[in-house]
């Protein structure tokens, strides 16, 4: 047996104040000679027999009460049992949290210095034999070794190597993920740590159906879990929140609208904050901003790039709050050159503006046919369709079948080779399209490149009957969300005299058919524009044509801005995205002699990385996984360009504030877990739970029974003797 409060042993020396007073009593009496006394000494001696065994019960009762409550203070611990687990080995996983929350300073050092010293100290308490896992949460769980380790200093090396800043947590795939390891584990004693700030953004999905309990009912052996709060809450932060320009494609020298939103979560307002824009990390321009309490702003930069490729937007608040690390956020964004676009045009004519794509062609390229000094960023050729081949496809960027009857075989098949690797392809309606053909060739019952089947023709006949006109709203799409502002022209106007009801087949009804969203509809019901994703590519179907033939879209101001901004955006949409979440892959498509070639990725922290291209059919991509971390990733090519990703996270960490008292206890109890202060107090528990059983209930008990007992005996004897 040993005490937990060692010093508290020594009260039990408190037995000897009722030793002594009953001492003391035994020698207060005075002798009375009395003639008859020898008449009663037999009764005498008999009653004072009794007296003294009756004097000694209560004496010992009364030494035991002060011994069993100086006992029961000091908490006795029961060791040496059988069923003790003792110095046995243990399997380990630590969940610890990695998030950018973690790089919240206090007064001691940061959430995750205290997470770290914590971890350690557990770990290196692990008895020989003891197999630990790490998990750490930032960006995606992530294990700090592929597989447990037995040996903990390599552990706790590798482990005050690691630093905070990373993505928001998902606590929850970080649970699962810790479930899966503890169950390939082999020790029958088994522990999951969880160590974290525990703020409400990353626990508030965890509960129910997802909780630890739920999981821990289907395994053969649960493991204790432990919940360690770090960290105290933070009474301010100023965040970038997000940066927003368009999504569509951008050329050199055009005006890009960066837009940055910037938040204050604390309770006081914060005045002439200084926020820079940053251009490839240099200085571009500065605002600055006054802000309220709890409240956001949006700011915008302008900026016109002068040369062409991968660029980078920093936007930086200088702050001097707890949290460093979201007072920036960084966006990637592509400039182009040019961007060719085949125009294959199905009714060509000799006459000025009387072939089908002559207004195509003017509104793509509106600063060469008004032989402006300023260059497009669209360069169009236009051909006949017996000129489509492979050779001819790959020159270009974005595709247009304007009112083509119909392909050969062989261009089919090139086309959709074409789309499938990451071509863009916009098929327009027309008096001339072999309707039969596209149905059975090119939509293939949802299985082929058209989202839709082309139709009935609507509208009017001989120029007689109703007309149609495209439904003014919200546009969600990249392409059309240009048209959300009332000064950049209203589609609305545009009339439509014919068009051609588009047919799409439901996605479930074909196992191959790909889902296709309505980009713009007429106020008829019918779609105008459908897209779909076909491979790595994607293609647009419009309703009626590009020529004033069935519609005056052509002669319209917004007929330019319209057309540009979905050829734009589709092209830009060849390229793998570089702005992505963290976790998620950088992805680049490279040429095809760039196949088997090393590459190197250089890190938000400035280590460098080195990456294989891969073969995926006939394209060749460079892959990089680890993104976990937030901020710009630059990977150099064989053609010595470097082109930029930056990967972000959620701001919902960015609020300071960590669960309450009562908030904890609630999740410990879903969760079915342990709440511990510190690494010290679960050292603590976890030797009680390994080494020894807490007994004070049962000297509790034995006090209360031999009070009561005392009480009893002693109105006992009296009336005896009375």
């Amino acid at each position: 047996m040993t005490f937990l409060n060692q010093i508290l042993v020594f009260g039990a020396a408190a037995f000897l104040i009722p030793l002594i007073i009953h001492i003391l009593n035994r020698s207060r009496f005075k002798t009375v000679e009395w003639g008859a006394m020898h008449l009663l000494e037999s009764v005498i001696k008999v009653n004072h027999r009794r007296f003294q065994i009756e004097q000694l019960i209560l004496l010992l009762i009364r030494c035991a009460i002060p011994i069993l409550i100086a006992l029961c203070l000091a908490r006795p611990v029961l060791t040496g049992a059988q069923a003790l687990e003792g110095d046995a080995p243990v399997s380990l996983v630590v969940i610890l949290d990695t998030s950018y929350s973690m790089d919240t300073v206090d007064t001691n050092g940061t959430r995750f210095e205290h997470a770290v010293t914590a971890a350690t100290e557990i770990i290196e308490s692990t008895g020989r034999g003891s197999e630990i896992s790490v998990i750490l949460t930032g960006g995606k769980p992530t294990p700090l070794f592929d597989q447990p380790m037995f040996d903990s200093g390599a552990v706790v090396r590798r482990l005050k190597q690691q630093q905070a800043g990373f993505g928001a947590s998902d606590m929850q795939g970080a649970i699962d993920e810790a479930m899966a390891t503890i169950a390939g584990m082999t020790q029958v004693r088994r522990e999951l740590v969880i160590i974290s700030d525990f703020q409400p953004a990353d626990w508030s999905p965890i509960g129910g159906e997802s909780s630890i309990r739920k999981q821990m009912e289907t395994m053969n052996i649960a493991p204790f879990v432990t919940l360690i709060p770090v960290g105290v809450p933070a009474s301010g932060n100023v965040t970038v929140d997000a940066i927003e320009f368009p999504q569509r494609a951008f050329g050199v020298g055009q005006r890009v609208d960066v837009r940055a939103t910037v938040r204050n979560h604390g309770k006081t307002p914060v005045e002439n904050v200084r926020v820079v824009m940053r251009i490839d990390g240099e200085e571009a321009d500065i605002s600055q901003v006054t802000l309220a309490a709890n409240s956001s702003t949006q700011l915008l930069f302008p900026y016109s790039f002068e040369m062409a490729g991968s660029h980078t937007v920093e936007i930086v608040v200088a702050a001097n709050d707890a949290l460093a690390t979201d007072n920036r956020m960084a966006a990637a964004i592509n400039i182009w050159d040019k961007i060719k676009v085949l125009l294959v045009d199905g009714d060509q004519r000799a006459a000025a503006l009387e072939s089908e794509t002559d207004f195509l062609s003017i509104a793509l390229t509106p600063f060469t046919f008004g032989r402006v000094r300023l260059a497009d960023l669209v360069e169009t050729q236009t051909v006949k369709p017996n000129l489509v081949n492979e050779e001819l496809l790959q020159t270009c960027q974005v595709v247009v079948l304007a009112n083509v009857a119909k392909l050969d075989d062989a261009q089919l098949e090139d086309l959709v080779a074409y789309v499938e690797e990451g071509g863009a392809l916009l098929v327009t309606a027309g008096d001339r399209i072999d309707r039969n053909w596209y149905h059975e060739r090119l939509f293939a019952q949802g299985a082929g490149l058209l989202p839709a089947s082309f139709g009935e023709v609507q509208g009017q006949v001989d120029n007689q009957g109703p007309t149609a006109r495209i439904v003014a709203g919200h546009f969600d799409h990249p392409s059309m969300e240009f048209f959300n502002a009332p000064a950049n022209g209203d589609l609305s106007k545009g009339e439509f005299r014919r068009w051609m009801k588009l047919e799409p087949i439901a996605a479930e009804s074909s196992e191959n058919s790909a889902e296709s969203s309505v980009l713009a509809r007429l106020d008829t019901g019918d779609p105008l524009l459908l897209e779909q994703r076909f491979g790595e590519g994607n293609v647009i179907q419009f309703a009626s044509t590009c020529d004033a033939d069935w519609t005056d879209l052509p002669l319209r101001p917004f007929y330019v801005p319209l057309m540009q901004q979905l050829i734009t955006t589709m092209a830009s949409g060849l390229v793998p995205p570089r702005n992505i979440s963290t976790g998620d892959p950088a992805v680049a498509i490279l040429n095809a002699t760039d196949s088997g070639t090393t590459l190197s990725m250089v890190t938000p922290d400035g280590s460098r990385r080195t990456l294989q291209t891969v073969e995926e059919g006939k394209t060749v991509l460079a892959r990089f996984d680890q993104t976990q971390r937030p901020g710009i990733y630059s990977m150099s090519l064989p053609s010595t360009e470097t082109i930029h990703f930056v990967a972000e996270t959620s701001r919902n960490e960015s609020d300071l504030e960590t669960l309450n008292e009562e908030s904890l206890v609630s999740l410990s109890e879903t969760l079915g877990s342990s709440l511990v202060k510190s690494s010290e107090e679960y050292l603590q528990q976890d030797q009680l739970r390994r080494h020894g059983r807490e007994i004070w209930r049962y000297f509790l008990m034995g006090f209360l029974c031999l009070m009561v007992l005392e009480l009893i005996l002693q109105q006992r004897f009296a009336r005896v003797h009375a």
